[in-house]
């Protein structure tokens, strides 16, 4: 088992015996982004120095003469602090963040809220970022579909649309969009954190095939991005296994 899939397995365990311990964040976070953060806040709990006054931060974050890294470098200190105060300076600054520093600054309120939780109800939470967001205990995710055949004919579709749904409520999930193109169906949906998902859709295909058999077997599962005909056509193209995931 890879550390990946053991991470998932811990993160759907504590899902199902302690709910109330997971936090998905719903903004979506582009992974890149969430890795720069999280190793310049390891970098800064490291080397933490907490002599600077959080308001004199807040200052210097709002200074124009700053560069962006440095204004990252602010927000993670004021991360840190783990204080009431420094929570709201930093939610102060994200009502108007410069466009480049948006996701920074949503990342620095997440952890900042986390941490102050933490402190305060002296519990531990586990926040969950993805380039797709969520809601609740829900991952946002995308997944697509192919046809053996050209196109999907009204019947083809009916089927679909009812196994897709049938099996995403019986596992708490909800579909927000279902979209045909060309020869993909592609489903973007909010599915609990608990479920093992590649199992659901491989389930998923094999009853929808019980109907005639018109799915391939590929599919391509995504939490990173939002997808589209023209990229399904080459990763379909490029990849033979049965679950293709996007790597981010």
């Amino acid at each position: 088992m890879s550390d990946q899939e053991e991470m998932l397995n811990k993160m759907r365990e504590i899902a199902l015996l302690n709910p109330e311990n997971i936090r998905i964040i719903e903004a979506s976070v582009n992974s890149e982004i969430q890795l720069e953060f999280f190793e310049t806040l390891q970098f800064v709990m490291k080397n933490q120095d907490l002599a600077n006054d959080p308001k004199d931060l807040f200052k210097a974050l709002n200074n124009q003469t700053n560069t962006l890294d440095k204004k990252k470098e602010i927000l993670v200190k004021l991360v840190s602090y783990g204080e009431v105060e420094s929570y709201r300076l930093i939610e102060s600054y994200l009502k108007n963040p410069e466009d480049e520093l948006k996701s920074w600054a949503y990342m620095a309120y997440q952890q900042a809220r986390m941490f102050l939780e933490s402190n305060l109800l002296e519990e531990s939470k586990i926040y969950i970022a993805s380039g797709l967001g969520g809601k609740a205990h829900r991952l946002r995710y995308i997944f697509a579909f192919t046809s053996k055949n050209k196109s999907f004919n009204k019947t083809q579709k009916s089927i679909i649309n009812g196994e897709i749904e049938y099996f995403l409520k019986k596992n708490d999930g909800i579909i927000e969009q279902l979209q045909y193109k060309k020869s993909f169906v592609i489903c973007t949906a909010l599915v609990a954190i608990h479920v093992n998902l590649v199992e659901m859709i491989q389930d998923m295909i094999i009853e929808i095939n019980q109907y005639g058999n018109f799915l391939k077997e590929n599919v391509f599962l995504t939490n990173e991005k939002q997808i589209n005909e023209v990229d399904l056509d080459q990763i379909f193209n490029d990849d033979k296994s049965n679950i293709i995931t996007d790597k981010g």
